[in-house]
């Protein structure tokens, strides 16, 4: 249940940001999935989360690029083991979000979705600089939303789980 939860709300509140703000959940709530869920469910969520969005807004052959693009985050996210910790969720982001940015540069480059860019290694370089000021917003949002992510699932396990935070006292 919780998978589908976040599935969704990922991918809804993805679609209702547009291209140009930069800004999107996706990567926020893979980080959040791999601290608590195998990895399986990992690439659910945030496979499905792309499609919901680009349901949502509208398939399209750039669709393809992003589904490459979080899966290649997601299995980064396996291989690092990332866990609730302040370390391993930072290194998680920093190796993810700029694959998963490369790869939608790349895809764009390829596809002419965003602009049209001769497909020579001097069009690719091109659209992997156009596409930084793009990455640096993104990567702000994906920060804030893993901690938005990691809250609401902190307040919802203390909440109705039942769960209790420990403090950790110094001897």
């Amino acid at each position: 249940m919780a998978i589908g939860i976040l599935t969704l709300v990922c991918g809804l509140i993805a679609g209702r940001f547009s291209h140009p703000f930069g800004v999107a959940p996706i990567l926020g709530a893979l980080l959040c999935a791999a601290c608590f869920l195998r990895p399986r469910e990992l690439f659910i969520v945030g496979l499905c989360g792309i499609l919901i969005r680009d349901l949502f807004v509208g398939l399209e052959p750039f669709t393809l690029v992003r589904l490459i693009g979080i899966a290649l985050a997601a299995g980064l996210l396996v291989v690092l083991k990332v866990r609730p910790s302040f370390r391993s969720m930072m290194t998680g982001l920093l190796v993810s979000s700029p694959v998963f940015h490369l790869t939608l540069a790349v895809g764009d480059w390829w596809t002419g979705t965003c602009s049209i860019l001769p497909r020579t290694p001097q069009g690719l370089l091109t659209a992997i600089l156009q596409g930084f000021p793009y990455f640096l917003r993104s990567f702000v949002g994906d920060l804030a939303f893993t901690g938005f992510f990691l809250g609401a699932y902190l307040l919802a396990a203390t909440t109705f789980w039942g769960w209790k935070v420990q403090e950790q006292r110094e001897s």
